[in-house]
């Protein structure tokens, strides 16, 4: 099977796409975004750039994404006839946002696959303390709309849970998969355990948001710190927001200055003060620095409160780190609690203060979370287990596309 990926970053599909080509009988190419191709050109194979399309400041505000998407469908579509000129390929696996597959339907008689990792900000949900702007539910509108659109046109849509497929309207879910992404984590040589008065207990999450739980974290910390003052809080991630909308709230406060970010206003709210230790931020890191960090603590809360599938929880069970959860969104797909975790009701701050003080009184008894975590990611969601699942998949689009005669050219 040939099949080339489209994505203008590497995040979602260059693990799966290198385990093909070294460990498998099929062959995939990666088309990525020109920026991209010439950071990585010489490290990944088979990876081709198509242009970065010119960004038109002047469009209307409402339709400025949907306008960037479609210049870059574009060259998504000379990229691919540029690649079928020289090779067969039998699919096309495209990321619903950062591929956008919208000028290859009907243009290109070859099986299209998305990959949408939820339909719309409206579905995947938000804090009604911070609610989306009307610009911003209009935006979304037109977000959704392509992503509804894609459903109804592809092939078939991967989603990265059942919890994403349940996003959609019931009357696309026969089109749509529910398939986990898979990841690759070498854990470092294990060593001795650090002695160390102090029990550190982390949050990760790519940005810090009321959607991501930061909020919900500081409120147990501060409690679990008043009955175990040795626990220090460690949060890692990024100040700028992705999936809600606290910075308008936070804008609309008039007596807070604009560079305040929604975790400075937590901090402050709280009388939190970094400068004294118990609580410490880390920017966003890079991926060895992220490990290391991981490795450093001793539990790990991940209190989401809305998600499709986050990677941060990923790493921390192939890292075996002890976990606690929220008990909602995708997490139950993936936690079993008093298995490979622990799950709490979000907003029960009690059952969170008391699990965790469990934790911090007798870590050693909750060892076998941390090894059940990472036996169980490298069971299901190993980056070889997942390609091959992908290649299952792949092979059953192919096969209905051949009974139908062709592939679908709605």
């Amino acid at each position: 099977m040939n099949i080339a990926f489209v994505h203008a970053g590497l995040t979602q599909f260059r693990g799966i796409h290198e385990y093909i080509n070294a460990n498998t009988g099929s062959t995939s190419w990666l088309l990525c975004s020109e920026g991209t191709w010439k950071a990585h050109r010489d490290k990944i194979p088979n990876l081709l750039p198509f242009p970065d399309p010119k960004e038109n400041k002047e469009t209307w505000y409402y339709v400025r994404t949907l306008e960037a998407r479609v210049r870059r469908s574009f060259s998504i579509k000379s990229a691919l006839l540029k690649l079928l000129a020289e090779h067969r390929i039998d699919v096309i696996v495209v990321h619903g946002s950062g591929g956008f597959p919208l000028q290859l339907y009907e243009e290109i008689p070859i099986p299209i696959v998305s990959y949408i990792e939820f339909p719309s900000f409206r579905a995947h949900g938000h804090d009604p303390r911070y609610p989306p702007s009307e610009a911003k539910r209009y935006r979304d509108k037109i977000y959704e709309m392509s992503n509804y659109h894609q459903a109804i046109k592809s092939d078939l849509v991967i989603v990265p849970s059942l919890y994403a497929k349940h996003m959609f309207p019931e009357r696309l879910h026969s089109n749509i998969r529910a398939q986990m992404d898979g990841l690759a984590v070498d854990l470092p040589p294990e060593q001795p355990r650090e002695e160390r008065d102090e029990f550190r207990i982390g949050f990760i999450a790519r940005d810090l948001s009321s959607a991501k739980g930061v909020d919900h974290f500081i409120a147990v910390a501060k409690e679990v710190h008043r009955h175990r003052p040795q626990c220090r809080f460690l949060i890692c991630g990024s100040k700028d927001l992705r999936y809600s909308y606290e910075d308008d709230f936070l804008r609309s406060k008039a007596d807070l200055p604009p560079e305040v970010r929604y975790l400075d206003y937590l901090l402050m709210r709280e009388g939190i003060d970094l400068e004294d230790g118990v609580f410490q931020h880390v920017e966003f890191l890079d991926y060895n620095d992220f490990g290391s960090f991981v490795a450093g603590l001793d539990l790990v809360h991940y209190p989401l409160q809305f998600g499709s599938a986050n990677w941060g929880l990923f790493e921390c069970l192939f890292r075996a780190k002890k976990i606690i959860a929220s008990n909602r969104c995708f997490i139950p797909e993936v936690i079993t609690d008093g298995y490979n975790g622990l799950l709490c009701e979000y907003g029960d701050f009690e059952s969170w203060t008391r699990r965790t003080i469990d934790v911090v009184d007798d870590a050693a008894a909750y060892d076998d979370l941390g090894v059940n975590a990472r036996e169980d990611a490298e069971r299901r969601f190993h980056v070889s287990v997942v390609a091959e699942k992908y290649l299952s998949i792949l092979d059953e689009v192919l096969s209905s596309a051949e009974r139908d005669g062709s592939a679908r050219r709605r």
